[in-house]
């Protein structure tokens, strides 16, 4: 990866809470506006400005799961000017309020990675919930594929997912959870077609979130997953660098979740974003 692009990451990492223009991540590493959305979106996978927004909701979701934060408190911190634009945004982009993330019930089945935090559910409840999640009838497909995990790492909680997104926010539209050693196989069933990206998270056996030890993969494209079709994809698991697109999504049954009892406020002093 170029250095540009990971000087670009840094600045984003480090200045997500205020309104950052493209202008101004080009100007600090010294690249036309052009040419650095080429070469970042190229490098990452998404533009600057997709890249910045996963960052945003992915600090924003880490505050709601670990913190007493007022949700007022957490949008001041992380870019936004109003509680109701946040929250609008927010929920368009999960499926669910700020508030509603923060039931048990979603915290207990989120999934979260990136360099510096991760978190992964108890194996068996990922087990459970997917095989109480609903199936449409369209759903008949099957991705199959293998997970390598490094040599060093002696066994790992994994959980393959199939989205739509390449920065996905939601459940994935299905899963597989199990031990990996090494090289494993994997199936995920109940796939309706479509086009995905296929992200694969999985936590060494002793890591937590407090180690940040966490390894990802994902396919840098998207496949089709259709009837007829044999898709079979290669997932080779990492680290997460700083570079990395943060991630977190529940496994939850978002229709379970129960309606936001509470109502917010609707202004905080801070920059709007960019």
């Amino acid at each position: 990866m170029e250095s540009s692009v990971r000087q670009a990451v840094a600045f984003i990492r480090s200045r997500y809470y205020e309104p950052i223009t493209l202008n101004e991540v080009a100007a600090e590493v010294f690249v036309s506006p052009y040419h650095f959305s080429r070469i970042f979106s190229r490098a990452v996978g998404l533009t600057p400005g997709r890249y910045l927004t996963a960052v945003r909701l992915f600090a924003a979701k880490r505050m709601l799961l670990t913190t007493d934060l007022t949700v007022s408190d957490i949008v001041c911190s992380v870019g936004y000017n109003s509680v109701g634009t946040f929250t609008s945004r927010f929920t368009r982009a999960v499926g669910m309020s700020p508030t509603q993330y923060r039931s048990p019930a979603v915290a207990r089945l989120t999934v979260a990675a990136s360099h510096d935090f991760a978190r992964m559910p108890d194996l068996g409840d990922m087990i459970e919930a997917n095989r109480g999640r609903s199936r449409t009838q369209e759903a008949t497909n099957t991705l199959r594929g293998t997970l390598e995990i490094p040599s060093e790492v002696c066994g790992a909680n994994a959980v393959v997912g199939v989205f739509r997104d390449a920065a996905p926010q939601r459940a994935p539209v299905a899963f597989e959870a199990f031990t990996a050693h090494g090289r494993t196989e994997f199936e995920v069933t109940g796939v309706p077609n479509g086009s995905y990206r296929v992200i694969a998270v999985a936590m060494p056996h002793g890591a937590g979130a407090a180690t940040g030890r966490v390894l990802t993969a994902n396919t840098r494209r998207h496949v089709t997953i259709s009837s007829g079709l044999n898709t079979y994809v290669s997932l080779s698991a990492r680290p997460a660098e700083e570079t990395v697109t943060p991630m977190a999504v529940t496994l939850a049954d978002v229709s379970a979740v129960g309606a936001d009892p509470r109502r917010d406020g609707d202004l905080c002093l801070q920059p709007t974003v960019a």
